[in-house]
């Protein structure tokens, strides 16, 4: 089975099990999660399409949450994949919260990309998946993401910590 497809259906499989844990009673369930500030960092095994190799990614973002019981949220995002091109990205985010252990970040930005020694930049998109534990008021779980650009795709499966405040 080619590396893609491996990725493919590791990657619908995370989201099978994510869906799979929302389904509970939420009549029951009290969103405790008061904190209007979020401070997201995470490091992840990054594929990328065009280049057929997977490369160390890292990402930072600080969302602003509101509405009711702080489902909604802004905020900015800036992404870095470690491969021989540099690759960051800077997005803007919405963020929400369809229950309170999963988080939905989402938004367009720009990809600053390194190739042959030029500074490319081009419009970008980036989309990531985090399920969520509280230890000891710290958020952590496992991540998923996707970007895509006009000259890359990649899909992300990582580690993402969380700071409210």
């Amino acid at each position: 089975m080619k590396l893609s497809k491996k990725i493919l259906l590791s990657t619908l499989l995370l989201f099978l099990v994510f869906a799979g844990n929302a389904q509970h009673n939420h009549e029951e369930h009290e969103h405790n999660d008061s904190h209007k500030n979020h401070l997201g960092i995470g490091t992840a095994a990054t594929y990328l399409t065009s280049e057929n190799v997977f490369a160390p990614g890292f990402h930072l973002h600080y969302i602003r949450q509101f509405g009711h019981e702080n489902r909604w949220g802004l905020g900015a995002g800036f992404e870095t994949i470690t491969d021989e091109h540099a690759h960051n990205a800077m997005n803007l985010l919405v963020n929400y919260r369809p229950v309170s252990f999963i988080s939905l970040n989402a938004g367009p930005g720009v990809v600053f990309a390194k190739h042959e020694g030029e500074t490319e930049v081009h419009p970008a998109f980036h989309t990531e998946a985090v399920l969520e534990f509280d230890i000891f008021g710290v958020h952590a779980g496992p991540m998923i993401g996707f970007g895509i650009d006009p000259e890359e795709t990649h899909f992300a499966v990582g580690i993402h910590v969380g700071f409210g405040f």
